[in-house]
């Protein structure tokens, strides 16, 4: 009966307790076929795939046109107008033959009109006119009319030079590149989250690992006790802890397949993968756990870098410029209005002749001709028009334009702010993880000696159950000290890894350190539409 109970007992001894390549092996533990994905093709896919990042991929083209939008008030602009009416207007003068001055007129006006950047306004305009009257006065019926006439307006104060004029250019230039950095920041944000899922779903598939373990060795229990059983070497009793062991580690084997499935759920949807994608069924298994041998640089390096390369702090510093030039168009605005206008013009004059007889004198006129000759006649006979002005306006008070200052004034201290309390965001995340990789380092330290201890203790059980002195309460017991010593590792391990995604993406780094350039160029604009969703 000895021999026996020494057998079955050296049985128990001899069978795999979480062997040091559980971790490595955990699709082997796995009774469903997994599909492997390596961290940053995962990272790469997401940064590919995900949608929400796909719209902010959108927004920077989209600045760039508000870019073309505010250039193109600088653009000339062509006008052209046709227009006809006559008017009849009863009168008591004598220099009309009927009791009414009557008056038709045709004509059309052509121009360009175009606004310079250092705030001059230019208008060309030429018109041209066919007038029918029945005035005993005009020796030309009908008439026509041809005006060249140029008109200029510079301000002098308010609205004068480039910086003002150009004040929405510069701003959605800036647009552009804050867009940029806000793509950036939110690709950097997207690849923290897979990567924190991805090893997220490492630890999950590590611990379902453990516990499809842990659950085969309370079988083995079982089935070697009901063979004792038999025997008659222990009671009943034995046999139903082992039992209890293995329904209980059923349990904690299916809620660990349910926190695996979850967790492999979260991170397909991250990577937008859809039905009909190959992935979207299949489960997905991890590279295997890496040890906690990385390097990471000190805090000061650590904080500096993060202060130049996080591009969402960047985007606030455009923030502030932009606040700095709506500043400067403010203070303009405050300015009175003093514009000097010119107009340079020039006409010309011909028409069918009617002699008219006015004190007993026949009058022709000199310009007759045909259309064509009004042309001639701008050069040759000398009609002429210029004017000059100075025009000034103040709004007594002048309380919008100062409201809108002091506005400009407090927004800017609002982005000021901003950028500080980013500042110190990013400052107080990357010592907290720094903190993180730290302690994690040293619960991986304190959880190998539990998991030391753990096993010796269980190997000392063992050998008290070889002399009669243990029971299988005491065995599963100590099995379960050391599985939770194996899990306590895996968490500080993965802590570790997960503390260093979130150290790198505090300093703006973690796509450099997986060699992943995020860029926004062209073909963000040809990218295939989700099936029913037409663009135009």
């Amino acid at each position: 009966m000895r021999t026996s109970a020494f057998r079955i007992i050296l049985f128990f001894a001899l069978l795999p307790v979480f062997s040091g390549t559980a971790l490595a092996r955990v699709v082997e533990l796995d009774p469903e076929a997994r599909q492997m994905i390596s961290l940053r093709a995962a990272i790469a896919r997401g940064i590919e795939q995900n949608f929400n990042l796909r719209v902010d991929e959108l927004d920077v083209p989209i600045r760039r046109e508000e870019v073309t939008v505010a250039d193109s008030a600088f653009d000339p602009a062509l006008q052209a107008s046709l227009y006809t009416g006559e008017r009849q207007i009863l009168s008591g003068e004598v220099l009309y033959e009927d009791e009414y001055r009557y008056i038709r007129q045709t004509g059309a006006d052509a121009g360009i009109r175009k606004r310079w950047k250092f705030g001059l306004q230019s208008g060309l305009t030429f018109r041209t006119v066919r007038t029918e009257n029945n005035s005993l006065a005009d020796t030309l019926d009908p008439d026509y009319q041809n005006f060249l006439i140029l008109n200029l307006t510079q301000p002098l104060l308010r609205d004068f030079g480039f910086r003002v004029n150009t004040t929405q250019i510069r701003i959605s230039e800036n647009q552009v590149q804050a867009a940029v950095y806000n793509y950036l920041n939110q690709a950097q944000q997207l690849a923290a989250r897979i990567e924190n899922a991805y090893f997220t779903l490492s630890n999950a598939l590590a611990v379902l690992g453990f516990r499809i373990e842990s659950r085969e060795l309370a079988r083995e229990l079982m089935e070697g006790n009901r063979t004792r059983l038999r025997q008659g070497m222990i009671a009943v009793t034995e046999v139903q802890q082992a039992e209890t062991a293995v329904a209980a580690r059923d349990e904690e084997v299916i809620a660990a397949r349910q926190q695996v499935e979850t967790v492999t759920n979260r991170l397909k949807d991250l990577l937008e993968i859809d039905p009909g994608d190959p992935l979207y069924d299949a489960p997905l298994a991890t590279e295997p756990i890496p040890g906690v041998t990385l390097p990471y640089p000190e805090r000061e390096k650590a904080v500096s870098v993060a202060i130049h390369r996080r591009p969402d702090l960047k985007r606030l510093h455009i923030a502030v410029e932009n606040q700095d030039i709506r500043l400067a168009f403010f203070r303009n605005r405050k300015l009175p209005r003093l514009d000097l206008g010119a107009t340079l013009g020039v006409n010309g004059l011909a028409g069918e002749e009617r002699p008219v007889t006015l004190f007993g004198i026949n009058e022709t006129s000199p310009l007759t001709g045909d259309y064509e000759d009004a042309y001639s006649s701008m050069v040759e006979d000398e009609g002429y028009e210029w004017s000059v002005d100075l025009t000034f306006s103040y709004p007594m008070g002048n309380r919008a334009a100062e409201a809108r200052y002091a506005k400009s004034r407090m927004e800017k201290r609002q982005a000021i702010y901003r950028v500080k309390r980013l500042e110190g965001g990013i400052i107080t995340a990357v010592r907290n993880s720094l903190v993180t990789v730290q302690r994690s380092l040293e619960r991986v330290r304190v959880a190998e000696h539990f998991e030391n201890l753990a096993r010796t203790t269980l190997d000392q059980e063992m050998t008290r159950m070889r002399r009669g002195l243990s029971d299988t309460f005491r065995i599963l017991d100590f099995q379960d000290d050391l599985v939770r010593a194996r899990i306590r590792k895996v968490n500080a391990v993965i802590d570790f890894h997960q503390g260093m995604a979130n150290l790198y993406r505090a300093m703006g780094a973690n796509l450099d350190r997986y060699d992943i350039v995020a860029e926004v160029d062209s073909e963000a604009l040809e990218r295939p539409l989700p099936a029913g969703f037409p663009i135009d």
